[in-house]
């Protein structure tokens, strides 16, 4: 282990011909403007700002990651490389606000602002002079750009540019920032593991690391690196509407503790360890396309913006969690048993409240459903599925009874009132917007003629189904004892067996019509509830 001091040109270099680069185990870049100026100004009055410290190997890494807002360059000699294990944002600072060779990438994660110095504010030990600016801040007679100072053709042009006491203010600038010293820690060690200890020890005394970054590098090594196998496994999944499974950490920490510890508690979570993770991987995706498949199949769930509760993916990963690579292929009396449990989980609102209890318990009856012994996944009551449900509850596409309620619409395979069409759920469901759910009894027809201006009566679950945007507009404001009268005749019966609108509803009043189709739905529901 050697600690030495190396100027800021030093590192520009380095970074930029490739020996510097950023482990996959790292965060980010998460620093805001005002922390990459305070860090200049600590530079610029020799200021401590701690040491870096870097592992040194003679092998590249089979992930990396950009700097801040640059893609790094594959290393122009031989290695060793250096990988940064503490102190990726004041590097990533000093580099960003310097350098010149390197460009953006194309899509960077970072939004970099640009450092400059205020060469006619007052030097204080207390305040800054310098400032992070946007281009339309700028105002060249009094803003240096700190980018120029280390290119000898740029900082020359800028320097043409302004009177001979601010040019002396700049060199001298320039003067403090080449002469200054970062201080650099080298350690030099093969085993990747306990690279990450390393890491990991050193990164708590800074910022908090979370459970996510603190398990990816608990798990990281040379050929496997946890964020990369999630985002993999998020792209798989992004064609079938589950892809943002992969941008919820927490959820999938939850399922990996799930398949491993038979719990998804946050003790569980913590308790993971590195090496359990990685071996268990292949049976944890495999758990995680199991559950998305069910949900697609068997329940209607086409993505993961309808499913009621993201929650119930972690017993369903558990029950489908497999080593055999062609995954596990439950019975029929399986399958009948886990979609009476998602349906009355929805209706029930089981995980609304108490959630660890139901994870727990749900958890330990899909072992026990995976091992046919009797698994209580079916004895889960139902008490509020009643008619009130659709009537008390409005439609809003983010609450959760709505979802539910679009599910149980979806599972009879709606058709369109006046086209007769079949609804496109894949489509619909995938993007779930309101442009495919419209008001049986319209709503200005309710305001309008009958009087009803409450929300809460014109928006009930109950006044709603499938109705393409075509035949909405040709409805508008007339009443259903109006139009449908053009329901393709032949047709009109199972339409509105589809939609579980009773025969001879749509002739009553609004009142009456709310009442029947809310017992129709609850029929329905209490049928799915039971399968």
């Amino acid at each position: 282990m050697t600690v030495t001091s190396i100027p800021i040109r030093q590192l520009l270099t380095r970074v930029a011909e490739g020996e510097l680069r950023i482990p996959a185990f790292q965060r980010e870049f998460v620093w805001d403007p005002d922390r990459v100026q305070f860090l200049m100004d600590s530079i610029y009055k020799g200021f401590p700002i701690g040491t870096l410290l870097f592992w040194r190997t003679r092998e590249k890494l089979q992930f990396d990651r950009d700097l801040g807002p640059y893609e790094l360059p594959e290393p122009k000699d031989q290695y060793p490389i250096d990988y940064v294990l503490d102190g990726q944002q004041r590097l990533t600072s000093i580099f960003a606000v310097f350098q010149t060779e390197l460009k953006q990438a194309e899509n960077p994660k970072v939004d970099w602002v640009d450092i400059y110095f205020d060469m006619h504010a007052n030097e204080d030990a207390q305040d800054s002079q310098f400032l992070a600016l946007k281009p339309e801040e700028v105002d060249d007679t009094k803003h240096f750009p700190l980018k120029v100072l280390f290119d000898v053709t740029a900082y020359g042009a800028k320097l043409r540019q302004l009177t001979d006491d601010d040019a002396k203010v700049i060199d001298a600038l320039q003067t403090r920032f080449k002469e200054a010293q970062i201080p650099v820690e080298t350690i030099e060690m093969d085993d990747h593991s306990k690279i990450a200890i390393v890491f990991e020890r050193v990164n708590r005394g800074g910022m908090p690391l979370d459970t996510y970054q603190l398990l990816a590098a608990w798990t990281w090594s040379g050929e496997f690196d946890l964020r990369s196998k999630f985002d993999d496994l998020a792209a798989e999944l992004d064609d079938g509407g589950y892809g943002e499974i992969g941008s919820d950490p927490d959820l999938l920490l939850k399922c990996a503790a799930a398949v491993i510890l038979n719990e998804s508690t946050a003790r569980a979570v913590v308790a993971l360890k590195g090496s359990d993770v990685r071996d268990n991987f292949s049976k944890l995706t495999i758990g995680i396309k199991g559950a998305v498949e069910f949900l697609q199949r068997q329940c209607g769930v086409v993505s993961l913006k309808v499913l009621p509760y993201k929650s119930m993916l972690i017993p369903l990963v558990r029950f489908f969690a497999t080593e055999n690579e062609n995954g596990f292929h439950p019975t029929g009396e399986q399958l009948s048993t886990l979609r009476a449990w998602f349906w009355c989980s929805c209706f029930s609102r089981r995980y609304s409240n108490s959630v660890d209890t139901a994870l727990d318990s749900d958890i330990k009856a899909s072992i026990r459903l995976k091992e046919h012994k009797d698994s209580g996944l079916f004895k889960i009551p139902v008490p509020g599925l009643k008619p009130e449900y659709f009537l008390d509850n409005v439609f809003s596409l983010n609450a959760v009874n709505t979802k539910t309620f679009i599910l149980l619409l979806a599972s009879k395979f709606p058709r369109s009132f006046l086209s007769g069409a079949n609804i496109d759920l894949n489509s619909v469901l995938l993007t779930c917007n309101r442009t495919e759910f419209h008001h049986i009894f319209p709503k200005n027809y309710l305001q309008e003629k009958l009087g009803i201006t409450k929300r809460d009566e014109q928006f009930c679950l109950a006044n709603f189904a499938f109705l393409s945007q075509t035949d909405n507009r040709k409805i508008k404001n007339r009443p259903p004892a109006d139009y449908q009268n053009d329901i393709p005749g032949a047709a009109k019966d199972d339409i509105l067996a589809r939609a579980m609108i009773p025969n001879g509803s749509l002739d009553g009043s609004y009142e009456d019509f709310c009442k029947v189709r809310a017992d129709a739905l609850v029929k329905e529901a209490l049928i799915l509830c039971k399968m």
